[in-house]
């Protein structure tokens, strides 16, 4: 066979050298190619309708989507993002956020951009480790890039921002965010002047949470009167603050029980009664929750606000509660009346604020769910079953669509002729004495299908009719619920539970991370400058708030001045060189992450080709001895006179 000598078999002609470098990660060749001004190639958009992509794509739609492949092959090798990036960590994150969006697009090669991503991640959480101190830590978790917000104030004031990790939550990267320095940094900055409460006895751990839970109030005054003092720091410190918030919401989950133990019996026929002292105790706190949500929706935005699953249950239950109030009020000014409640209207407004309430309850104790995140035991529980009830919203769309066409049918079948032949004692599809006439009402057909799954609903289908008809249809309507209970009880039930399992062995291979990562999230929301006081001291005005407000004011009554307009130059000038400081102390640093990195590289690949080596002379030795003792043993067996001839 002749040697085929086309180069077109081996590599592809349009990849350029400094592409296939980037391929082998090959940190040497790809700085000695970068010298020679090479420049690199930058992907098209997906959608892009160009001349170059519609003429490519037209000529070879194959081969241009493997040329784009290929590219981002290259962006993604880290020797390239070292070389070429002054912020090689933003480039991560921000490469693997264009890989993972552009899997969703290219679904053929979704498996090859998704490991693409993955690597970025890897490499990022890989840099980070490489950091040996706090103080490398502070300089890349709080660096801000120039698209980035910047703080002045908090710049001026020194203060952690925490710019960096906030970015890492937003993009996703849960194994930056997992990495055991960044997660130390944080268990720093989370207990703060409390430190010491990490090495106390269990027993003294549960005497401070209570005693901080009993003083919440008084411990709240005092930082509304003093923030600046000692107690007034510990109180600011997050682990604090996380514990005074509890302890108000567990108050007002107490007071909602007093709601019901206070209910006055005389009342329950008045149609429009007045409030009460405890109504008026919780549209307080209402009050307080509602303000703390919207001043953490005007810091973070309303794409970052609903992001979270935390205020998005927030934001209901405190749209129910503010419902229910208002209807209360609407109620007691237009009824004054009193009359039996089975004569009130259906959609009476005291009937329905106490069903809206009754909802507002059961998301206020499940509001609980998200403190279990601290917890290292309930937290990896919490975060399965959250991913669980993404995974049933899946797969409540396949069953509405079953149960909705197995009803159409049921009901095309038996609401012709229906009529009431009998008097039953009871009614609704719990009635034992049901026939197939449950089957006359498309919400009914609703109800005893879906109560057939928990085998809670009596409905005889075959029934002792007169007309052969009548058997017929009690046949056909028989066959059809047979074969509903076979593709729901049986196969789509099961199915659940399999997606169920899956997505619960997903988060259990990978716990810790997970954990770690919706932990880090919960811990931010309680860094910041915002919402130090829970409700509903939050809505009492501050000397700290009063005092900001008279410096912002007083600092733009001067800015119109002469001497206010210097100052201000001035501050910006300061400003600037603060944030110039920073980014030099971020590049130093970096480069240092960077050579470690590079070490370390050296330092697995030397160890890989020495290992390599020693397994190849292991392995020649063990082959010399293996020939030695086939030798001694076939020259023994082959012939009696092998004794008298030399061996080599």
């Amino acid at each position: 066979m002749e040697r085929i000598q086309n180069p077109e078999y081996s590599t592809t002609m349009d990849v350029a050298p400094v592409i296939l470098a980037a391929h082998r990660n090959n940190y040497e060749i790809l700085t000695m190619l970068l010298k020679q001004d090479i420049s690199l190639p930058k992907p098209h958009a997906v959608g892009c309708e160009c001349t170059l992509c519609t003429a490519k794509n037209k000529k070879d739609s194959l081969r241009h989507s493997r040329f784009r492949l290929d590219i981002y092959r290259c962006l993604a090798s880290p020797a390239l993002i070292m070389l070429t990036e002054e912020d090689p960590i933003l480039r991560a994150f921000e490469l693997s956020a264009d890989l993972k969006e552009l899997s969703l697009v290219e679904v053929e090669f979704r498996n090859d951009y998704e490991e693409l991503a993955q690597q970025c991640k890897t490499f990022a959480k890989d840099l980070l480790a490489q950091a040996r101190n706090s103080r490398e830590l502070e300089v890349i978790l709080n660096h801000t890039s120039s698209d980035e917000h910047v703080d002045k104030r908090g710049l001026l004031e020194e203060r952690m921002n925490l710019s960096r990790l906030k970015l890492a939550i937003k993009y996703n990267q849960k194994e930056f965010v997992a990495q055991s320095n960044c997660q130390q940094f944080l268990n720093t900055v989370w207990f703060g002047q409390m430190a010491g409460y990490r090495r106390k006895h269990t027993c003294k751990k549960i005497l401070t949470v209570l005693t901080v839970g009993i003083f919440w109030p008084v411990l709240s005054l005092c930082y509304l009167l003093a923030p600046k003092s000692r107690v007034g720091r510990i109180i600011h410190t997050p682990f604090m603050k996380f514990i005074i918030h509890g302890a108000s919401y567990f108050t007002f989950l107490l007071l909602l029980n007093l709601y019901s133990l206070v209910y006055n019996e005389n009342k329950k026929n008045t149609m429009g009664p007045a409030l009460e002292r405890i109504d008026y105790l919780l549209i307080i706190w209402l009050i307080g929750m509602v303000w703390s949500d919207v001043k953490r929706l005007w810091y973070d935005g309303l794409e970052d606000f609903l992001e979270e699953s935390r205020n998005q249950l927030s934001f209901v239950m405190n749209s129910l509660y503010l419902a229910t109030f208002a209807l209360k009020v609407v109620a007691h000014n237009k009824f004054h009346d009193y009359a039996e409640r089975k004569d009130w209207d259906a959609f009476h407004p005291t009937l329905v604020a106490e069903g809206l309430f009754a909802f507002a309850n059961v998301l206020s104790y499940l509001r609980l769910f998200f403190m279990y995140t601290t917890s290292s035991i309930l937290g990896p529980l919490q975060i399965s079953m959250g991913q669980m009830l993404q995974d049933f919203g899946k797969f409540l769309g396949m069953f509405l669509l079953v149960l909705f066409s197995f009803t159409i049918g049921l009901t095309q079948l038996y609401d012709k002729g229906f009529t009431v032949n009998e008097e039953k004692d009871c009614a609704g599809i719990f009635c034992e004495q049901q026939s197939n006439d449950t089957f006359h009402s498309f919400i009914g057909t609703c109800f005893a299908l879906f109560w057939y799954i928990f085998s809670l609903a009596h409905v005889a289908i075959f029934v002792t009719r007169f007309s052969y008809g009548e058997e017929l249809q009690s046949f056909v309507g028989a066959v059809i619920v047979g074969t509903y209970n076979v593709v729901v009880v049986i196969v789509l039930t099961k199915l659940l539970v399999a997606m169920l399992h899956k997505s619960f062995q997903l988060i259990a291979n990978h716990e810790d991370k997970e954990w770690k990562f919706a932990r880090a999230k919960l811990w931010l929301s309680y860094f910041d400058d915002k919402c130090t006081l829970p409700p509903p001291f939050n809505v009492i005005p501050s000397p700290k708030t009063i005092c900001y407000l008279f410096n912002s004011l007083s600092k733009w009554i001067c800015s119109h001045t002469s001497s206010g307009k210097v100052k201000r130059q001035n501050s910006l000038k300061e400003w600037r060189n603060l944030k110039q400081k920073r980014d030099e102390n971020y590049q130093k640093v970096m480069c240092c992450l960077v050579h470690r990195y590079l070490t370390s590289m050296r330092q697995k690949m030397q160890s890989t080709d020495q290992a390599t080596v020693e397994n190849l002379n292991e392995l020649r030795q063990d082959l010399s001895k293996f020939r030695n003792e086939m030798r001694d043993l076939l020259g023994f067996r082959t012939s009696k006179y092998a004794m008298f001839y030399p061996r080599n």
